[in-house]
Parts: C-alpha cells; sequence; structure tokens
C-alpha cells in the first residue's frame, strides 16, 4: 500500500494571510507612532513660540523699557492713552492732595533793602527820592558757596607774675606742630559721603574738591573714619 499526503486544509491558507495582514498592520501602527511623537513636540514647540509671541505682543512703551517706536510693530498692543489737558484732570496739586511749600521764616538771616535806581521821566535822580516804605517783600533761600580757608594758629607762651609759663592749648582738629591738617568740617563731611552714602574714595575726593576748591588725598579720606581728628589728613609743611 502506497502512502500518500494529507489533503491540504483550506484553514492554512486563510492563516497565512491573516499573519501577513497583521504583520503589516503592526508596521503601519510602529511608523505612525513614530509620526505621533514627532508631531507631538511640534506642537509643543509652537505652543512655546506662541505664548512667547502673546507676551511680547502685551509688551510696550508704557508697561516696559520698549522705546515709543515699537508700539506701532504688528500685533503689538498699545498702551493706555494717558490723560490729555482738558480732559477733567487739572495740571498741578489735584484737591485733597497734601501741599509742600517753603514756610516763610518771619526772622530771615539777612535783610537786603532794594530800591529803584536810575532817574525819573522828569529828569530827576531817584537817589533824592522820598522813602516810601516796603511795598513788597520776597525771599530766596540758599547755600553760600564753600571754599576752603587756611587758619594758622599761632600758640603763645606767657609768663606768670610768679615766674611760671603757660602754653596756650591747640585748637580742636589741630594736628602737630608744623603740619597741617583738615579741619573737623572737612573731616565729617568725607565721613558723611563714604559711610552714610558709600561713595568710592577718589570720588569722594574728588566732590570734596568740587565744593571747597582743595582735593585731599585718597589716603587722608580713609583715615578719616577711624583715624582721631587730629590725625585725619595732617601734613607737614
Amino acid at each position: 500500500m502506497t502512502g500518500s499526503l494529507p489533503p491540504e486544509d483550506p484553514r492554512d491558507a486563510l492563516i497565512g494571510e491573516q499573519a501577513a495582514l497583521i504583520a503589516g498592520l503592526s508596521a503601519q501602527v510602529t511608523d505612525l507612532s513614530a509620526q505621533l511623537a514627532e508631531l507631538t513636540g511640534l506642537v509643543r514647540e509652537l505652543r512655546g513660540q506662541l505664548e512667547a509671541a502673546r507676551r511680547a505682543a502685551s509688551r510696550n512703551s508704557g508697561n516696559s523699557s520698549m522705546p515709543p517706536s515699537s508700539d506701532d510693530l504688528p500685533g503689538g498692543k498699545a498702551p493706555a492713552p494717558r490723560a490729555k489737558p482738558g480732559s477733567g484732570r487739572r495740571p498741578g496739586k489735584q484737591p485733597g492732595a497734601p501741599g509742600a511749600h517753603l514756610a516763610w521764616p518771619e526772622t530771615p538771616d539777612e535783610t537786603v533793602a532794594l530800591f529803584p535806581e536810575g532817574s525819573c521821566p522828569c529828569g530827576l535822580d531817584l537817589t533824592g527820592a522820598a522813602d516810601l516804605g516796603v511795598v513788597a517783600s520776597r525771599q530766596v533761600t540758599g547755600v553760600p558757596l564753600a571754599a576752603a580757608t587756611v587758619t594758622q594758629y599761632d600758640e603763645h607762651a606767657v609768663r606768670c607774675g610768679c615766674g611760671k609759663v603757660h602754653e596756650a592749648a591747640a585748637v580742636p582738629g589741630a594736628g602737630r606742630p608744623g603740619t597741617v591738617a583738615w579741619g573737623l568740617n572737612v573731616q565729617a563731611l568725607a565721613v558723611f559721603l563714604l559711610v552714610m552714602h558709600h561713595v568710592p574714595v577718589e570720588r569722594c575726593a574728588g566732590i570734596l574738591e568740587a565744593l571747597t576748591g582743595e582735593r585731599p588725598s585718597d589716603g587722608s579720606c580713609t583715615r578719616c573714619q577711624s583715624a582721631p581728628p587730629a590725625q585725619c589728613g595732617a601734613r607737614a609743611r
């Protein structure tokens, strides 16, 4: 009896087709997953750019350091309009706002009388005209110009009738005999600039020169913060 192959099962062909279809779909899923990841990253990047553009568009010369010329750029937001004259708000002090002014001193430091000068149309000189009294007063508050002055203190010695010799005491702020020192006011101003306002030493010396006409050395300004007054800036003649 000769052997024979079993008849083919019709389901084998169907199984093969399904396997090929599954393999193809699996490849498509892999490809689509890669595309989805790429598109997700692109969307995230575009959203970041859009948010940055929105923030940039909201900036203008009214709410940032951008120049007014940038207010006309496309997509920009114009600043809020400012109050214009005639819009209901008066210029100057507003009602209810606290005022500030220079008080009128009843006892000024100096009073200067002013008289008309020249001549009258009639030809008479006004220097001989009758004084009718003050018709108006005005006060000006100012600060006198400062200039460094050098004062030499000669300390004398005297002999008492009993024979004892007495020598005059040195003034505060003076250095050793034969030296020149900066006065207490200059020293105090140097300390004020260095300590209270944190002015650099070189600039402090320049400010003192601008105010007094004399420039102390950088070392003199530095020593004023710690040295006794008599030693601050003392130099031999």
